[in-house]
């Protein structure tokens, strides 16, 4: 008895035999009998067997012939069911582009490709079936991106589609990747923390943090500051009915006039040597007149104090104190080795441990001030994605042109990781997975095509309630 499961597998033109437990498939000849008169089948041989799960797998290369391909299929379903709202959004922008835009996206997430490797990534993933109409080669895509780049008001009417906050915090930062690049004109010396001197391209992002989501970004050369390029970046996205907030890179009177004159609120934390703030009160120790202001951040006591901005009418500056990151800042400095002289000088650089001074003009209350500034950790998360995670870097191209279009595409593809990031979360799912390690799971799901059907193989019960759950169906091709 051959069970369903087997005889669904079965290539056209081909019988089924049972033998010690395992699946022998045979091709077969249909005969004419001239004693019977009557049609017999003949065996031709066997040509494979079929597994659970797996299904008909060829053994002869001289068998007779049975059509097969194999696609990898579980990762790029659960990328293109999730952002089937992207490639709307896409197909509006650029109307005769947004096929080979969105799916070099969905190559991205899948894995780190870079032109040379797009033809290949493009062949292996069930996408070139889904999406065949896609002609994607090496030679090919370099002049695509090259009349992308082009299209600055194609991206911008992008990016804005996401602009439907009112009253949402957008969260802007910097980053620097390290380039060795040396023939990309946007690899230049940079001045970025921890790389001073490197050659790297900068890159400015602005995220959503109400829908944790990114919205906008802009790639320029490595020695292009975070101050030089925020109006730029605000101008070109539009920072009305949002609250802004930036790290102090960003910091500098035109900025803040910037913001104040497109009547937004803002938080800005003020670099060490601000005049805005009395020296006492930068001192650690300061806490200790204002220990009535208090509040709670992450188990934490946050105290802190409040003065009138001296160089921006209606605006204020918030003093915080956090002991605890204090404590930690001071033990992680001191190494218990040091002499008195040496331990009395240490303790001296200490005192400004666990300060932060924010200017702002929110119609808030302290805490809420605070607590949407430490939100920052929310876009430095991202980059973290943007760099180690989908492990993306921007040194790929030669010239401004395809640098420009190939950030554009990264950009996308890192929504697109969001997308199923933020699935993920408000399905409670974020404890138990990542966005990488489900991909990575899924991607072990193929479409095989055997005959003239396909079938899809290496999924269980368990992964078909986990997509379901997550709105994802797996569904075969044809």
């Amino acid at each position: 008895m051959i069970p369903d499961y087997i005889k669904k597998h079965k290539p056209p033109g081909s019988e089924i035999r049972h033998k010690n437990g395992h699946y022998y498939v045979y091709a077969v000849k249909g005969v004419y009998d001239r004693e019977t008169k009557k049609s017999k089948s003949v065996s031709q041989g066997c040509i494979g067997q079929i597994y659970q799960n797996v299904g008909f797998v060829p053994n002869d290369k001289n068998a007779p012939a049975v059509e097969m391909c194999t696609y990898e299929y579980g990762a790029t379903r659960i990328i293109m069911a999730t952002s089937e709202d992207l490639m709307e959004l896409l197909r509006e922008c650029f109307p005769s582009d947004f096929l080979r835009i969105y799916t070099l996206a969905v190559l991205k997430v899948l894995s780190n490709v870079s032109m040379k490797d797009i033809d290949t990534a493009y062949d292996k993933s069930a996408i070139c079936r889904i999406l065949p109409e896609v002609h994607l080669s090496r030679n090919t895509l370099a002049t695509f991106l090259k009349k992308l780049s082009l299209n600055r008001d194609g991206m911008l009417k992008y990016m804005r589609g996401f602009h439907h906050f009112t009253g949402d915090s957008i969260l802007f930062d910097g980053s620097s990747f390290i380039s060795q690049f040396k023939f990309n004109p946007f690899v230049e010396n940079g001045y970025s923390p921890g790389n001073m001197g490197k050659e790297q391209i900068r890159l400015l992002y602005a995220f959503n943090k109400t829908t944790r989501f990114p919205i906008y970004f802009h790639v320029s050369p490595g020695n292009i500051t975070d101050m030089i390029l925020f109006t730029e970046s605000a101008r070109e996205i539009g920072i009305n009915n949002c609250v802004v907030i930036f790290d102090n890179g960003f910091c500098c009177k035109n900025n803040i006039d910037y913001v104040i004159d497109s009547e937004v609120e803002f938080i800005v934390p003020l670099k060490r040597n601000t005049k805005e703030v009395p020296e006492e009160a930068k001192m650690f120790s300061f806490y200790d007149k204002v220990k009535m202001q208090y509040f709670s951040y992450n188990k934490r006591i946050i105290y802190y104090s409040e003065y009138p901005s001296k160089s921006h009418n209606g605006c204020r500056v918030h003093v915080f104190y956090d002991s605890g990151r204090h404590n930690y800042l001071q033990n992680n400095y001191l190494d218990g080795k040091e002499s008195k002289e040496e331990l009395e000088q240490k303790i001296r650089k200490t005192e400004s441990f666990g300060v932060t001074f924010l200017l702002n003009n929110r119609n808030a209350s302290v805490e809420d001030i605070y607590r949407d500034y430490k939100s920052r950790w929310e876009i430095e998360s991202m980059f973290d994605t943007h760099k180690n995670t989908m492990g993306f870097k921007m040194e790929y191209e030669a010239d401004y042109a395809t640098q420009e279009a190939w950030a554009f595409i990264e950009f996308i593809a890192l929504q697109m990781f969001y997308k199923i990031d933020g699935i993920l979360l408000n399905n409670d799912l974020v404890k138990s997975m990542n966005v990488a390690s489900l991909l990575f799971t899924a991607s072990r799901i193929t479409q095989a095509k055997i005959g003239d059907k396909w079938f899809i193989c290496n999924v269980t019960k368990k992964d078909r309630e986990l997509y379901s759950k997550l709105g994802v169906d797996l569904i075969p091709l044809s």
